[in-house]
């Protein structure tokens, strides 16, 4: 029997993707969005930005793994980050990851 651990994460990104690209249609240059603009985006599309984040820093790093503990724990960090500096832009708050 497979291991079911191994594969929620994947079951959820995947379920995320598509409901989350049903209501993202606007194109967002993730270089400048803000973190103000990514909160004020409705919760699909805050799920779409947080994959996109998580396969960002994944892809700088060259690992193809996904954490999903580690890929929530990142997430509420950037959001921490982003409610204390709403101006900031995304790529900041990634940054601040490091």
């Amino acid at each position: 029997m497979p291991d079911m651990k191994l594969y929620l994460p994947i079951a959820v990104a995947v379920a995320s993707i598509v409901s989350a690209g049903q209501v993202m249609a606007k194109e967002m240059d993730m270089s400048k969005v803000t973190c103000k603009e990514v909160g004020a985006l409705p919760a699909g599309k805050t799920i779409a930005v947080a994959l996109w984040v998580n396969g960002y820093v994944h892809g700088k790093a060259g690992n193809p793994v996904i954490d999903s503990d580690k890929a929530q724990a990142n997430a509420e960090k950037v959001a921490d980050y982003c409610k204390s500096n709403p101006n900031s832009t995304l790529a900041n708050a990634i940054e601040a990851l490091k």
